[in-house]
């Protein structure tokens, strides 16, 4: 275990003691002084030490606080005193001159600042940006990282110091440069190379001295560029992938003190999302493994992966694991098709076909990545469905809103299934009808006489309502009505086979799988779909290989939460629709049931 001395410093009387390792940087130490005196500002104080024989020795830099902790541990000593003395402070006693009779604004008694309110001057703040200041500092300092890492720290230390500098020569194994203001005499520079037996960066020559003017540290720093912005933010794009450039600039500002350009931050998140994911193109190029690893280790999944087969361009990929394809048995028979679109560089769409479970929660069967929302891509998608949902011999009801190619593709490869319609969807079709003029009261009246036609229980009440709405809504409505078949999107119509699996408990236990037809129940939109969509927004904007794992990762999370939930159940029923049924039961209490038909009373 590393060996640390404690650091014991002293100010205004007070004492703080905090510990000091062999690779506790200067900027930490500033920090620790700085958080335990609140009077204390970085910048506006000096640290020092004795030593034998060097009562005064200044601590000033990283290489300072290594020497000091060496030092110290050579003579076998535990702790060591910090001596802290302000800038700005006149000794009592000293004379008057020309170079110290001024008012430091810092002597400014705090009493008197109180009274000043907001005209006072505010006190300053340590940025996250202040340990750049000691990135560069000696010779024989060592880059672990190699000459991607000097440069970085090179850029983030003129940023901090505030000055600009220019490569004299740049590449792999040497780094030379110099301060712009070269030509006016600064002899700043710096040289460093790479030492080939560990492959470190070692800064070999340094004169850290600037004689140039205007070494103020600036809010807009034209050595800021988006390598930088990259480093920094890229365990921002790891927790949140989502993140705004404008958020970005903001962050940067509170805490930074720094000033950057939307063209900067822009692009520095690009670099960073490829620094933490990869690059976009290489995604693709890992497709080819994921889809041959899961059939090796999970050989029951379907997987596909379609090529072009001159280029060998991606086409189309298509993913349904085992686990949900055994788990869609034991949902209902429903499936929420839907279609939407990937944000990253290469864009594209994702198809996914959801079901529901028993407690009413979204499960997701199967998903696609596909070029464009198509005939042709709904068809192919629909026919890897049919190769899944077959053998599982289930008549299947889809309910979408009416997506581009997929009516015909439902159709042709579902030829026995129903097809019901979104009715949300099918609301903004009947409102974006009618032309504005006629008044949004109207067209809200003619979508509440629509819906009536959709909620209406049996064929005699759809009938009769209707009948008011193509009179109320005239030649367009029933133009509307024309392209649109009633088993498609009225309750009175759609009709179904609904599979229950009930477990007979005899001597021994028996599963019996038997068919009850259904009506559709309520099932009248396709938000089970534009939840799933939600629920993967994040993962939309990643690499394709990262999007397609991170369903896959997301989805296992769930499942395994709800098997623990599911434990912990006590109900006969699943506890969502038990909570309906005892609604239902307790509404109907003072009803006389008659049996009409085997599922009608």
């Amino acid at each position: 275990m590393e060996l640390a001395i404690i650091g014991r410093c002293n100010h205004t009387g007070k004492t703080v003691a905090f510990p000091i390792f062999g690779n506790t940087s200067f900027a930490e130490v500033c920090s620790h002084v700085c958080s335990r005196f609140d009077e204390l500002v970085v910048g506006t104080f000096d640290l020092t030490y004795a030593a034998p024989g060097h009562p005064s020795c200044l601590i000033q830099s990283d290489m300072d606080v290594r020497v000091m902790h060496l030092f110290f541990i050579n003579e076998k000593k535990t702790s060591i005193d910090i001596n802290i003395s302000d800038h700005m402070i006149v000794e009592a006693g000293a004379y008057a001159n020309a170079e110290n009779s001024f008012v430091a604004e810092g002597n400014i008694p705090a009493d008197d600042r109180e009274f000043l309110g907001n005209f006072s001057a505010p006190s300053g703040r340590m940025y996250l940006s202040h340990p750049w200041r000691s990135y560069i500092s000696n010779v024989g300092q060592k880059f672990v990282g190699g000459v991607a890492e000097f440069r970085d720290k090179l850029k983030k230390y003129a940023v901090e110091v505030g000055f600009k500098f220019s490569y004299v020569k740049n590449d792999k194994e040497r780094v030379t440069a110099t301060c712009t203001k070269k030509l006016d005499g600064c002899p700043w520079w710096v040289y460093a190379s790479v030492c080939r037996t560990n492959g470190y960066f070692y800064i070999r020559r340094l004169n850290n001295n600037h004689t140039c003017s205007g070494r103020i540290r600036e809010r807009r720093s034209k050595m800021m560029n988006s390598s930088i912005v990259s480093s920094i933010v890229a365990d921002q794009i790891r927790s949140n992938p989502l993140i705004k450039p404008t958020d970005i600039v903001k962050k940067f500002k509170q805490n930074y003190g720094l000033d950057i350009s939307y063209y900067n931050v822009w692009y520095g998140r690009m670099k960073a999302k490829a620094l933490v994911h990869g690059a976009e193109a290489v995604s693709y190029q890992q497709l080819t493994w994921y889809v041959k690893s899961i059939k090796e280790h999970n050989p029951v999944s379907h997987c596909v992966l379609e090529c072009e087969p001159n280029s060998h361009r991606f086409k189309r990929l298509f993913i349904s694991y085992y686990g949900w394809i055994e788990g869609f048995r034991f949902c209902r028979p429903w499936l929420f098709l839907d279609g939407t679109f990937v944000k990253n560089n290469y864009k594209g769409t994702l198809l996914a076909a959801t079901g529901k479970n028993g407690n009413q929660g979204f499960f997701l069967l199967a998903f696609a990545m596909v070029d464009l929302e198509n005939e042709e891509n709904w068809t192919w998608f629909m026919e890897q469905m049919s190769y899944m949902l077959t053998p599982q011999e289930q008549t299947i009801t889809f309910v979408s809103d009416r997506n581009k190619g997929l009516l015909e593709s439902v159709a042709t490869v579902f030829p026995r299934s129903h097809h019901a319609f979104c009715l949300e969807h099918l609301k903004r079709n009947v409102f974006s009808k009618y032309p504005t003029g006629c008044g949004k009261i109207f067209r809200a009246h003619i979508v509440h006489l629509f819906c009536k036609c959709a909620y209406a229980p049996t064929p005699e009440a759809f009938d009769m309502h209707l009948r008011v709405l193509k009179d109320e809504g005239g030649s367009v409505m029933r133009t509307f009505l024309d392209s649109l078949p009633k088993e498609n999107w009225s309750n009175a119509f759609i009709f179904f086979s609904l599979y229950f699996l009930f477990h007979l408990w005899l001597s021994n236990e028996v599963h019996t799988l038997i068919t009850i037809p259904f009506y559709r129940h309520g099932e009248m939109w396709s938000n089970v779909a534009e939840s799933f969509n939600s629920w993967i927004c994040e993962e939309r904007s990643l690499p394709i290989f990262q999007l397609v794992d991170g369903i896959r990762v997301k989805m296992m999370e769930m499942n395994s939460e709800r098997f623990r939930a599911a434990h912990n159940w006590n109900t006969f029923l699943c506890p969502e629709m038990e909570e309906r049924l005892n609604q239902v039961l307790e509404v109907g209490r003072q009803w006389e049931i008659s049996r009409s038909k085997s599922i009608c009373f």
